[in-house]
């Protein structure tokens, strides 16, 4: 055989050899029905088989990524499964069920990360990011972009972490203060918080602190006088996070000290709290997002609400656990992890904590 010939037999053979250990795209459709059809009878390892065939038929088969991926999250082989839903999403950016994916995604890199594997959630989101700082009005509201984030964390009542979107509104810059709530009562005769009237009270020293002694009421009643309203929750942590989707804290993931926020101040007394604006704002301009007094929000509390809330402007659930509302953002003697702008209380709506130790407040939204 002439060696040119020779050259081209051994060539011809090499090809046709790959070609069997590739196998043909065309088996790929039907290959997939087998395996699909094998998994559903209980012959998983049989199924994975096959799947692992087609991918090394066509690693860019985006559905079989998806069931794999799907396959080996039932089986708690999370690694895997994160790098198959995560290569199915690059390949179908498009997809309808690309939300659900993502959220499951999410999930699995949380458990991930908490055993120390070292990956990192990803991040769909769209939040607003201004190019410029936002100013405020007259009175002190921001302008705030609507978009979409990442909501929720790691505690029970946090959880699941998922994709919100909330359109736009404004938010006060400040918590409201004892100067502000007092023009309130002046002009509507609503009562005054009980501890005004104590011996160590002075208005000309406390004026620009956050008002305190405030029950879900009054906070409503003011925020109606101001034509205004309480923000949701969903609301008030998108204003948290300020485009930070993933932080743990209104400025990053930095820990707190006595210069980004007023709290650990127990047994501080007469009166722990600080004057608003006393520590640099988020963002978005929003100050003491974290620290110094729980701040009301419009919904009732719910532990379980994450399980079924809506994604697109939750306002909570009808009524609340145990007749509860919401409180957000931590005071003046919390501890780190209730700064954290996933961090969620329930309050009994009347509730008010007198003198010294008050610690509940508001801002208003509209």
């Amino acid at each position: 055989m002439p060696i040119h010939l020779y050259f081209t037999f051994i060539f011809l053979l090499g090809f046709v050899a790959l070609a069997n250990a590739q196998g043909d795209p065309a088996e790929i459709p039907a290959r997939y029905d087998l395996a699909r059809m094998s998994l559903e009878d209980g012959e998983v390892h049989y199924a994975e088989q096959q799947f692992l065939k087609i991918l090394k038929i066509d690693p860019k088969h985006a559905p079989t990524h998806l069931t794999l991926g799907r396959l080996y999250h039932r089986q708690k082989r999370n690694a895997n499964a994160y790098r198959h839903l995560k290569t199915y999403l690059d390949l179908s950016p498009e997809a309808s069920d690309k939300t659900a994916i993502r959220t499951l995604l999410n999930t699995i890199a949380d458990s991930l990360k908490a055993s120390d594997k070292g990956w990192v959630v990803i991040d769909p989101s769209k939040p607003w990011h201004p190019s410029v700082p936002p100013q405020p009005d007259e009175l002190g509201f921001i302008s705030i972009q609507g978009g979409t984030f990442l909501m929720g964390g790691t505690f029970e009542n946090e959880k699941p972490i998922r994709l919100v979107t909330v359109s736009d509104f404004e938010l006060l810059n400040h918590e409201v203060t004892n100067t502000e709530y007092f023009a309130f009562t002046r002009a509507t005769s609503h009562p005054s918080p009980e501890h005004w009237r104590e011996d160590w009270f002075w208005m000309s020293e406390f004026g620009t602190h956050p008002v305190v002694n405030i029950t879900y009421y009054d906070a409503e009643a003011y925020c109606q006088w101001l034509d205004a309203r309480l923000p949701t929750e969903a609301e008030w942590e998108y204003a948290c996070r300020a485009g930070r989707t993933q932080a743990k804290y209104p400025w990053g993931d930095d820990p707190p000290d006595e210069q980004k926020a007023n709290y650990g101040r127990i047994f501080k007394t007469p009166y722990p709290t600080r004057a608003v604006k006393s520590h640099p704002p988020n963002a978005y301009g929003l100050y003491d997002m974290a620290g110094n007094v729980w701040e009301w929000c419009a919904d009732w509390y719910d532990p379980n609400y994450y399980k079924n809330a809506p994604s697109d402007n939750p306002k909570g659930p009808d009524k609340g656990f145990d007749y509860q509302h919401t409180r957000r953002g931590g005071q003046w003697q919390s501890s780190p992890h209730s700064l954290r702008c996933a961090r969620r209380y329930g309050g009994e709506p009347s509730a008010q904590d007198n003198g010294s130790m008050a610690y509940f407040g508001f801002r208003c939204a509209r």
